[in-house]
């Protein structure tokens, strides 16, 4: 075994684990082939070269002197599971079949058979009648070269002539109605164009984008293809050529319209993934906004990168095409999408209103009266038109000198000159007032 592959972690496990030998350009031309995450699982003889199994499918190497790696896409076409002494199995690879054998690490071919698919016996993809000769002459690769150097000497002998020749009749190619790949993978549609003597099987990318892209790429779906589905060519004077995108993509509406990209649910995930999830579906610019102020954040992704995504428009799920702009509402680490409500301050307690304080009650006057119209405090006695009481007698409206008991200064009172004594014992008299109001004053005579 190369000490190339020895050096490579993709290949040391191979190296180290198979007794199939490879030359250096053989190793060469398989680290060239294979991707950067690719590591090699098992190797098998098949034919003059041999087999290598990844975890992407195969690759041939053929060619001893200058070594030549084809790409065989999983899932692999199974035509025959293991059989006879060497455990071998065959696969299908562009319409041909390959016996693969002798791996120490697969040494029943079930890695192989896990890999791929076994197709049925009426399966139109398995080849004609011919298989059998075809793999008779990949088993008896000498008897086949000897075969072919003798009819080249029986032809080209001294006996022979142009007479003697054997004229041979090339029938006309038939014409060929164009099966419809639409929809299926694009590295099973090219193997099943490969059937057909075409001239080329090309792919190319279906969209506006055109991506690089080959017929052995996987995960990929036919879109459009030209010659179209249903009609008649004759392959070996055409090129099939297969338009397609990646599967988790929908087929533009027209051959190299825009791509249609349905939305993934970015909800909850942090902001660096998102970004990078709508990165890998072409699906640019994008713009953050604050989920609590809806503005506009200017920080850039490395500021924002652990922050976590509230809401996204367009929605999960939704159907667009590259090139619409994509909103996503940001939070920051450990904050809830929801703005949490602001604690409610308690009300103060109302003020008592103040009681109403009461309004005095005006006091009664207290007066005397004799005859019509005099009044005298104490009791009276009327006789004749005369009145007396206490100390004071009137008659025909006249005033006694009696007395009132009882009354207080500053009351209202009549008639003027009355004399009362209060109701401490001080003596009082009835005086006209500024205001031409009569009241009770101290008596000072």
């Amino acid at each position: 075994m190369s000490d190339l592959l020895a050096k490579d972690w993709r290949t040391a496990g191979a190296a180290a684990g198979e007794s199939i030998s490879l030359s250096d350009e053989q190793a060469k031309a398989l680290l060239g082939e294979l991707g950067p995450e690719e590591d090699v699982r098992a190797i098998y003889h098949n034919g003059w070269g041999c087999a290598v199994l990844t975890r992407n499918g195969l690759i041939l190497l053929r060619n001893l002197l200058t070594p030549r790696a084809t790409r065989v896409p999983a899932p692999l076409r199974i035509l025959r599971c293991t059989y006879g002494m060497f455990g071998s199995v065959d696969v299908l690879v562009h319409g041909h079949p390959h016996k693969l054998w002798g791996s120490k690490l697969d040494p029943k071919g079930e890695c192989l058979v896990a890999m791929g698919e076994i197709l049925p016996l009426g399966s139109p993809l398995r080849p004609g009648g011919g298989i059998r000769f075809v793999t008779w002459m990949s088993r008896h690769p000498v008897l086949v070269s000897a075969a072919v150097i003798g009819v080249v000497f029986a032809v080209l002998g001294p006996g022979s002539n142009e007479k003697e020749k054997e004229v041979v009749v090339q029938k006309p190619e038939p014409a060929l109605a164009v099966p419809d790949f639409k929809g299926t993978s694009l590295a099973i549609a090219a193997a099943s164009a490969d059937l057909h003597p075409w001239q080329m099987v090309s792919a190319a990318d279906a969209s506006s984008d055109r991506r690089p892209v080959k017929t052995t790429t996987t995960g990929w779906q036919v879109c459009f293809q030209s010659p179209s589905h249903d009609e008649v060519v004759r392959p070996s004077a055409g090129t099939l050529t297969l338009y397609a995108v990646p599967e988790q993509e929908e087929c533009p509406t027209r051959l190299h319209g825009p791509r249609r990209v349905v939305m993934p649910d970015l909800i909850g995930d942090r902001a660096d993934d998102a970004s990078l999830a709508l990165g890998d579906l072409g699906l640019e610019p994008t713009i953050y906004f604050h989920a609590y102020t809806g503005k506009r954040m200017y920080d850039g992704l490395q500021e924002l990168a652990d922050w976590r995504v509230c809401r996204q428009q367009p929605e999960p799920g939704t159907e667009v095409t590259t090139g619409a702009q994509i909103d996503l509402w940001l939070i920051g680490p450990g904050d809830p999408c929801v703005k949490p409500s602001p604690k409610a301050k308690p009300k103060p307690k109302p003020e008592p209103k103040p009681k109403r304080k009461p309004q005095p009650h005006p006091q009664p006057s207290y007066g005397t009266s004799s005859g019509g119209g005099s009044t005298s405090g104490g009791s009276s006695t009327r006789s004749g038109g005369s009145t007396s009481g206490g100390s004071s007698t009137g008659s025909g409206g006249g005033t006694g000198g009696g007395s009132q008991a009882g009354i207080q200064f500053g009351q209202y009172c009549s008639p003027v000159g009355a004399i009362a004594t209060t109701t401490d014992g001080r003596p009082a008299k009835c005086f006209m007032g500024k205001d031409g109001n009569a009241r009770w004053g101290y008596n000072s005579g």
